[in-house]
């Protein structure tokens, strides 16, 4: 009877191992399909130069990567198919109890979740969840962030008294397309009929210095934060906090960004000390402020030159030859106005929004992070940004984001703010120009959101229909009353009872004095350069939690 079982068992074996190496060999094949279908279709969209090739050899190391973790895999289970052959039922048991202890623990440092906001733990929509390396369970391949390690290595520098930083070469620019593409192409892979908002991209993009395992130091990039859109919002003004205003892709790239670093925040001030070590901040030894840990620099990628001045440079002062001349200007009425011809009745009452070329330009002092992160964190500066497409006068742009404030700034701003020059490239777009038909709709995604989440840009509210919708009545999870619920949260945590104290989100703002003081600079600055008053919006911010 032993030797009967032995032997139905060993057939049993036989047959299982049989049909591994059968779904291996399908899934190979299908593996090579879609990958020869992948660079016909490339090939035909007209992709160009470094960029192209970039994305190209992506998919050929991951599915190399692909290919060696699944025969890893398979062959680590015939190892302990075979073992608890061997094993009697008791000890069979205690393996699994093991194997399912150790696998939950790994789950727990792998991908710890934390919760923004008031968002159920229960709920089914995981929007709000941050893994803590934003990898899934052990056994899946790797990034393609990680696979291009590797081919980061091969990339020569000259050599000289000073390191040249990676953000200053043809490589970075080609491969900030490249997976700032890579990562919208996969999050609309569920979705394809919103594909047509790629024609209007950004991305920010983290890059910190690791080591590889041979002990050198290379660049990790890591798509944290990404939006897509060309409209602002043309309805009248919201006083509850619920709408988006503004959808323009750099715009809602930076709001996505916001919600990144709250979660970073989440995780600094979780009791769980393996959540803060994977926190990109840490305590600085000069202020209660955290700061970036070294080494990890802020970037921006988008395919669409910023709306406004960067786009009408040639209003550049022909008696100076300098840019301080350009005028402010604003999305009104669905075009694009200067400052000084729009009635103020008309922007007390309807959504109005400065333009992007604008809000980078205010960056290169504020920073991205706005008033209320900048109770828990010194101001966040770009680096670098590179512009996709048929990009032309890349100085000009370059000089219109930097000059256009002149000069005397840095000796009035106070301890960690500065003057803070972007750095630009421009390389070839990554893939097809894509002619969109859905000119109206909006879409952001973070790291470590499941999902995207889709906007009606003329509405500044969530789409019927978008993959993600967790906010009360289509509500956005980027709009300031949700932002301002996960502020509350992190203060809660940070134990700043003091913030939570103040009564609308408009007085919370306004507290932030350092900050405040730094955006009245910028403004009277454009003033000085007469190029006009930058119009907030008080009225729609005195909303209570």
């Amino acid at each position: 009877m032993t030797a009967c079982m032995s032997r139905k068992g060993k057939k049993e074996e036989e047959r299982r191992g049989e049909e591994r190496r059968g779904e291996e060999r399908r899934g190979e094949e299908r593996r090579g399909e879609e990958r020869r279908g992948e660079e016909r279709r490339a090939e035909e969209r007209g992709m160009k130069g470094g960029v192209a090739q970039t994305v190209i050899c992506m998919r050929k190391d991951r599915e190399g990567k692909c290919r060696a973790l699944v025969s890893e895999k398979i062959s680590r289970k015939n190892v302990h198919a075979s073992g608890a052959h061997d094993q009697g039922k008791g000890d069979g048991d205690r393996l699994g109890m093991k194997r399912a202890s150790i696998a939950k623990l790994q789950d727990k440092l792998d991908s710890g979740n934390i919760l923004l906001g008031d968002e159920d733990e229960d709920s089914d929509d995981d929007a709000a969840v941050l893994s803590l390396t934003d990898m899934s369970p052990a056994e899946s391949v790797l990034s393609d962030e990680e696979i291009l390690l590797d081919q980061k290595k091969d990339i020569k520098i000259p050599d000289g008294s000073t390191k040249t930083e990676v953000w200053r070469t043809d490589w970075h620019k080609n491969h900030m397309a490249a997976i700032s593409s890579e990562r919208f192409d996969s999050l609309l892979k569920m979705c394809p009929d919103f594909q047509g908002c790629k024609s209007h991209m950004a991305a920010f993009v983290l890059i910190r210095e690791v080591f590889d395992t041979a002990g050198h130091p290379c660049e990790d990039y890591k798509v944290v934060a990404l939006g897509a859109g060309r409209l602002s919002c043309n309805k009248w003004l919201c006083y509850n906090g619920t709408m988006v205003h503004d959808c323009h892709a750099i715009v809602i790239a930076r709001r996505a960004l916001l919600r990144f670093l709250y979660k970073q925040l989440l995780l600094f001030f979780d009791a769980d000390p393996n959540a803060k070590e994977n926190c990109i901040f840490e305590s600085s030894t000069h202020g209660h402020q955290l700061q970036l840990k070294p080494k990890i620099s802020l970037h921006l990628y988008t395919n669409q030159c910023p709306d406004g001045a960067s786009e009408n440079f040639y209003f550049k002062g022909s008696a100076n030859h300098t840019w301080t001349s350009v005028k402010l200007q604003c999305h009104a009425k669905s075009l694009l106005v200067p400052v000084a011809n729009l009635d103020p009745c008309f922007w007390g009452a309807k959504v109005c929004c400065m333009s992007g070329s604008d809000k980078l330009c205010r960056w290169t002092v504020t920073g991205v992070q706005g008033a209320l992160l900048s109770y828990f964190i010194q101001p966040l500066y770009i680096t670098s940004m590179v512009l996709g497409g048929p990009q032309l006068l890349s100085k000009e742009k370059s000089d219109i984001t930097n000059k256009r404030l002149g000069e005397g700034l840095e000796d009035l701003l106070p301890p960690f703010y500065k003057k803070h020059d972007i750095f630009f490239l421009c390389c070839d777009q990554a893939g097809p120009v894509v002619t969109s038909q859905h000119n109206n709709l909006s879409i952001n995604w973070c790291c470590g959101d499941k999902d995207i989440e889709v906007l009606d840009s003329t509405r500044g509210f969530i789409i019927d229909g978008s993959p993600s919708v967790s906010g009360p009545g289509f509500s956005s999870r980027l709009c300031k009353r949700a932002l301002y619920s996960y502020f509350r949260r992190v203060a809660q945590l940070s134990r700043r009872s003091n913030l939570l104290d103040l009564p609308t989100y408009h007085s919370v703002k306004m507290e932030a004095i350092i900050y405040q003081t730094v955006k009245d600079l910028v403004k009277k600055q454009f003033l000085s350069t007469h190029a006009g008053a930058w119009n907030s919006k008080n009225l729609v911010d005195c909303f209570s939690a």
